[in-house]
């Protein structure tokens, strides 16, 4: 009976402390309130589906995604570039390991056409195992990694985002001013 009563108040005890310290999962960052109200620019096909994926993780993160003409900053996603290239090579010279690599560059310009990022690229890999026999199912495999760089990405742009509250904003402001 005691050790019942003694987990009921210890859960939201440890719950307090770790929320109280700043404790967060990992990967999962906040942007400031400043940057609610955004719109965002894709420049070509390949990049339209990143654009879906951080579109979502932007929706998670209370961003509220508008026309230019309401929006307070434009991202811009400006090039991604997607590369394979074999890891991994039989004695038969046929690749059994390939990695695949996307390259994002973006930028984030302000209402008043303010630069607050320019030309910032961040990029991730993945590796994956390649069976020359079954092919279809390795073209569906790269298709996922491809799926999770996009994630990765979308998730290393939104946390890029996260020190622009409106303190940095405005010493941006007032370098480029002087």
């Amino acid at each position: 009976m005691f050790h019942r009563k003694l987990s009921v108040f210890s859960l939201p005890l440890i719950a307090l402390v770790l929320t109280a310290c700043g404790f967060q999962l990992r990967g999962n960052v906040s942007i400031p309130a400043e940057l609610h109200q955004m719109s965002l620019h894709c420049s070509n096909e390949l990049s339209k589906v990143l654009c879906q994926t951080l579109t979502k993780q932007l929706k998670l993160n209370e961003v509220n995604l508008v026309e230019d003409s309401a929006a307070d900053y434009i991202l811009t996603i400006s090039a991604l570039n997607s590369s394979r290239r074999a890891v991994s090579i039989t004695d038969r010279a046929v690749a059994v390991e390939y990695e695949v690599t996307n390259k994002v560059t973006f930028n984030l310009i302000a209402a008043d056409q303010t630069i607050i990022i320019e030309d910032a690229s961040t990029s991730a890999r993945q590796s994956y195992r390649f069976d020359e026999d079954n092919v279809i199912s390795k073209t569906r495999e790269e298709e996922q990694v491809k799926e999770q760089l996009n994630k990765l990405l979308a998730s290393k742009i939104i946390s890029r985002l996260s020190p622009y509250n409106t303190i940095k904003v405005e010493q941006i402001r007032a370098a480029q001013a002087q």
